[in-house]
């Protein structure tokens, strides 16, 4: 087939496969031309040791590098510039620095060579190497010439990006784009080349603005009609395909990626709503102002996840950086960084980076411009949040409609909410040191892998077991008949006992560990030692049989019995016979009745509902009371704060009557007040009025009791309260606490506590917890109630459930310091937030609020005064269309980047872009029309003599297309390509993120076969098969791709998996449409190309289907220049 395939003219431009010469004598030349070469590059390698220096070549460029920066057209330090040869020798403030053919006397060699940091030029940076210096001394030796003409550069100020836009007024009925190329060719006796045929530009149009092909269908009507091809680009423009296009382009510059980036380059779920946002504005021809503004404060106009702009680059996490201070704040700083860069690069075509430590050494860009800009961003921090769009005020809509339902539903089943425990319960942890004796030090934790199966973190129990409320096992090295630890309850009287253990499949747990009650709570005797369990713990209760899956697991309490225990009591875990590991966990003992009966079978012990900040209910039977008190032992967050109790309720037995309101004449007292006046004062306790707003705080943190006292005794049997029923604020919720009762003979007791509440924390279902607590009044009426309730709650959790994005975390503005050659270490003055003063002195004061930081700097970035913005979307856009921009540096549109190839065309084009309500489809479509975007790629030999590199476009540039294009049209013609938009991306690799590498995905599922946008993109790590075509990987900003040309590229494209099995496919499709050899090889180039084969073409690959068949030449198609190039 390779005799074949070298003579193969791969049509479409004439070009054909270069391959290396394979017989004998060709291969004699080849090596004979190589040798010729190398012989002529080594007889001039010493002209080239030899030539002098040159000022222009080697001098000045090392002068602009070095010296500019302090001595240039911005800044004359020491009155000294060095930004042309006269003003070399003329020297400065200290007289000559250059003593032409003296270099030894000449005070700038002296500088340069210095050792002392004083005295060193340049000050800051690296020194000159040992070759750098010898430029300057030889120049200087030869005595310090420069070019008689030469003229100093002009004031970075009057730079032409930095001039207002102007608009040239054009003469009537000429095309905009041809007008300006023209004029430009013209200049230099060139002309455009002849318009392209119509199959070349549908072709070109769909690959450019789709990035897929076009049908056969689409290019023979376009044929029959060339007239309509202005039709043809409103379509495309209309297609959903065009935001894919556009936003893979997008996408690059602004660096986005799924994962953090760095060493440990964990994966970054949330990332994707932003690229999605992208796609959709695009489509949607978001006017670009808008466009701009939403990236930086899209939050303010409900786009939340536009805003994953600002935190699009790679940053480091907290567990990457170092502990101490100084490396977090080094960290920030970086971090900050990437924003600023990353804003001012995008849409000002800024380098304001460069000014990060100190001035820029070439733009006028002071290191004060850079954090001044960084101010904007002083409140902006990487992470997730929720989206708040307008889909979500429509969530909260419904939800505020079914919370009443809910609430409705819950208040039918209150009477089913369990009493609480009379006797004394206790939750005692095989962690609490208080509560515990370790008589072996443990290996470790066993922690519960998150997750909702049974064992798992976060079980939520069912009716016949309770949720997960342990924080993990502990578990030592099992020693048959050894005592490892007890666990020492401090109490007298009879108890029901549940104990609990880490289960794991690993086979390594014990088979028998044994629970030993040892009643004096002295090992030593052991004629008072009661063996209560002989636990199996391979298995969670419950289980006898099967396998248990291999993570550690919470076993779910076992009931052991009744027992009387004394003060000293243990209950002891000893050594089984069996396995290498032992374990235990929580233990739950309740006080019960004084008979024994160890034998007795009880599920579960009567814990209720962990509480929480919203709404809390005390069922007791019902007792009299003249005073009720809430005491407060602890709260939430280590006794961080003061309790707080937005509203404490009483009602009356039997009814739903709230007899604790003031307005009842029931008098409110406490242990000390947070405040007597405000929102949280004690006539809110029992105002009737239930939110922070109107609450009551203790004065102690932790700690605090409040009190109601009532007219007369009455008959209560039910105290509901909480921190805040709106639920807006989650801080002081008491934790641990008493409910008392004082009847009129003052005698007191306590009606409800928190012990035989499950810990605060615990995850539970509500629908399994109604039923289980309702124990033997499992009717027919309140089992429908509970479902009824479960699909309530089910489709509030619907309602309730929050779309997160990647796109920042936005806090209170830290306060930004001016730092000495950049080092958080050395902070100087504050600066408040303000743009470079180059454009003015537009800013916000220093104690402006975030969101308003960011709304100021969009608004000027958008205002069309600016003489950047549109000028840098119109240089993107057309080199989005010629691979080149205008200007060709397309992110830095300042004094080192280049000038621009045609200036008046940019002016006119980002007026046009403004005055057309920012429309990029506007713009898009000024370009496709023109003569310019339409002419034909031929290469003229003459006109490549004038302009080699094509900047005045006197043809089409045809290039390679993206690597994106190249598999989203391989999978489009092989009849795979899944157009399902939006949404998580598909993986190339089995790895999402992380230390364990990335295995590349060898088989796609359906999913898998969606258009490359959609990919789940892995920074720093190269996709298989298509990354070698020059796939940016998101470490730095991409605004202009590389074109690379490796072997690698070729080996991919032609002998890979995910080739071979395409392929196989599009054999498949071509065949199932049937007819002969000669209709296969037909229809296969129609796909590919929408075109028929021409006579040699049909021959050739007719023998090769026969020898070799169709999968064959459909990879020698896929490898053409035809199917690779824009044409």
């Amino acid at each position: 087939v390779e005799a074949e395939l070298g003579n193969f003219n791969y049509a479409g431009g004439g070009r054909e496969c270069w391959s290396l010469p394979t017989s004998q004598d060709a291969a004699c030349t080849y090596s004979m031309m190589i040798l010729r070469i190398l012989l002529f590059v080594i007889f001039l390698w010493p002209t080239a040791l030899w030539a002098e220096v040159d000022y222009e070549r080697d001098v000045k460029p090392l002068l602009k590098m070095k010296c500019w920066a302090c001595h240039g057209p911005l800044k004359q330090e020491a009155g000294l510039r060095l930004d042309a040869g006269s003003l070399v020798r003329a020297g400065g403030d200290s007289g000559a620095v250059v003593v032409p053919g003296n270099s030894q006397h000449s005070l700038l060699v002296q500088r340069v060579n210095a050792t002392d940091a004083l005295d060193r030029m340049p000050p800051d940076g690296e020194s000159l190497t040992d070759k750098q210096i010898e430029i300057l001394t030889d120049w200087i030796d030869a005595g310090a010439k420069s070019p008689a003409g030469e003229t100093p550069q002009l004031d970075p100020r009057k730079h032409w990006a930095f001039q207002k836009i102007r608009n040239a007024k054009l003469p009537e009925n000429v095309h905009p784009v041809d007008f300006f190329i023209q004029r430009k060719l013209r200049d230099a006796g060139l002309n455009l080349a002849p318009k392209a045929d119509t199959a070349t530009l549908l072709r070109r149009l769909y690959l450019s603005m789709h990035g897929l092909l076009p049908s056969m269908e689409q290019a023979m009507a376009l044929e029959a009609n060339p007239g309509t091809f202005d039709q043809v680009v409103g379509s495309v423009l209309d297609s959903e395909r065009y935001g894919e296009r556009l936003g893979q382009y997008w996408l690059d510059i602004v660096r986005y990626a799924d994962t953090h980036g760095f060493e440990v380059n964990t994966a970054r779920p949330n990332a994707w709503p932003y690229r999605d946002y992208v796609i959709s504005s695009f489509n949607h021809d978001k006017p670009y102002d808008q466009f701009v503004r939403e990236q930086i404060a899209g939050d303010l106009y409900g786009e939340d996840a536009a805003t994953g702009f600002l935190v699009a680059a790679p940053v480091l996490l907290p567990g990457q950086i170092g502990k101490d201070d100084a490396s977090k704040r080094l960290a920030r700083q970086d971090s900050l960084d990437e924003i600023v860069v990353g804003t001012s690069a995008t849409f000002l075509g800024l380098t304001l980076g460069c000014a990060r430590c100190h001035d820029h050494k070439f733009d006028p860009l002071s290191q004060e411009d850079y954090y001044s800009m960084q101010a904007f961003f002083a409140g902006v921090r990487y992470g997730d949040r929720a989206i708040e769009d307008g889909s979500f005020e429509q969530r909260q809509s419904q939800l505020r409609e079914l919370l009443p339902q809910i609430e409705q539903v819950k208040a039918s089943l209150s009477q089913h909410e369990p009493v609480a425990f009379r006797g004394r319960t206790l939750i005692i942890d095989e962690t609490d040191e208080q509560r515990t004796t370790h008589f072996v030090k443990p290996n470790g934790p066993g922690r519960n892998p998150s997750g909702s199966k049974r064992g798992f973190a976060d079980d939520l129990g069912a009716i016949d077991r309770l949720p997960n409320f342990s924080d993990g096992y502990t578990w030592w090295n099992n020693s048959s008949g050894k005592n490892l630890m007890s666990f020492n309850p401090a109490v007298e009287g009879i108890f029901s006992v549940w104990i609990s253990w880490g289960a794991h499949g690993s086979g390594v747990h014990t088979r028998d560990a044994r629970y030993v009650l040892d009643l004096d709570g002295n090992l030593e005797t052991t004629g008072d030692q009661q063996e209560l369990a002989n636990v199996d713990q391979y298995f969670v209760r419950g289980q006898s049989k099967g396998e248990t899956e291999r993570v550690p697991q919470w076993s779910g309490l076992l009931h052991v019995g009744k027992y009387q225990l004394q003060k000293n009591s243990r209950l002891v875990l000893r050594g089984g016979e069996t396995g290498t590991g032992i374990t235990t966990d929580v233990l739950v003992l309740q006080e019960t009745e004084e008979k024994k009966a160890t034998k007795e079978t009880v599920v579960s012990p009567q814990l209720r509902v962990p509480v929480n900040f919203r709404k809390n209910t005390e069922r007791f039977q019902a007792v009299r009371a003249k005073r009720l008190r809430f005491t407060s032992f602890a709260t939430t967050n280590d006794n961080r704060h003061e309790p707080c109790i937005d509203e404490l309720e009483v009602f009356a037995a039997g009814t739903t009557e709230n007899i604790a309101l003031a307005s009842l004449g029931v008098v409110a007292t406490s242990s000390g007040n947070y405040s007597d006046t405000g929102k949280h004062q004690l006539k809110h306790v029992n105002d009737g009025q239930t939110s922070n707003d109107r609450s009551w705080i203790s004065n102690e943190k932790g700690k605090g009791w409040v009190q109601v006292e009532f007219n007369q005794p009455v008959l209560v049997d039910r105290v509901v309260w909480g921190r805040d029923r709106t639920g807006k604020f989650e801080d002081r919720l008491p934790v641990r606490y008493k409910i008392e009762i004082e009847d009129e003979l003052g005698e007191v007791r306590t009606v409800a506590d928190a012990s035989d509440r499950m810990p605060f924390g615990t995850k539970f279902d509500e629908v399994s917890t109604w039923l289980r607590n309702a124990g033997g009044g499992t009717g027919s009426d309140l089992t429908a109630t509970v479902q009824q309730l479960k699909k309530l709650e089910a489709v509030r959790a619907d309602l309730e459930k929050k779309e997160m994005v990647y796109a920042g975390v936005f806090a209170e503005p830290d306060q930004t310091h001016l730092l000495s050659r950049g080092d958080p270490e050395q902070p100087g003055r504050i600066v408040k937030p303000r743009i470079p003063e180059l454009f003015g002195s537009f800013g916000v004061p220093q104690d402006a609020a975030e969101s308003e930081r960011r709304e100021t700097l969009a608004g000027w970035i958008t205002q069309k005064v600016n003489p950047l913005t549109a000028r840098i979307i119109v240089n993107r856009v057309w080199q989005f269309h010629f691979g080149i921009g205008l200007v060709e540096t397309a992110s830095d549109f300042g004094l080192n980047g280049a000038k621009p190839s045609h200036p008046e065309l940019l002016d006119w084009l980002a007026h046009d872009l403004m005055s057309h309500g920012w429309s990029l489809k506007h713009l898009h479509r000024r370009i496709l029309s023109s003569e310019t975007w339409q002419q034909s790629n031929r290469i003229d030999l003459e006109a490549k003599k004038v302009d080699a590199d094509c900047r005045l476009l006197w043809r089409y540039p045809a290039r390679r297309v993206e690597a994106e294009i190249i598999r989203d049209t391989l999978l489009q013609v092989s009849g795979r390509l899944n157009y399902k938009m939006g949404g998580p991306g598909f993986d190339f690799f089995k790895s999402r993120g992380g230390l364990s590498g990335f295995p590349p995905v060898n088989n796609f599922e359906e999913k898998g076969l969606r258009r490359m946008v959609y990919a789940h993109k892995v920074r720093m790590e190269s996709v298989p098969v298509f990354g070698a075509f020059d796939c940016p990987d998101a470490g730095q900003p991409a605004p202009r791709r590389g074109r690379s040309t490796t072997a690698i590229q070729a080996l991919n494209l032609f002998n890979s998996d995910f080739i071979a099995d395409t392929a196989v496919e599009f054999s498949r499709v071509i065949q199932s449409e049937g007819g002969s050899m000669s209709d296969e090889v037909v229809n296969a180039y129609r796909r590919i190309f929408q075109r028929e084969p021409n006579s040699t073409e049909l021959e050739l690959a007719r023998q090769v289907v026969k020898e070799h068949g169709l999968p064959t030449l459909a990879r020698v198609l896929f490898n053409s220049n035809e199917f690779l190039m824009l044409p």
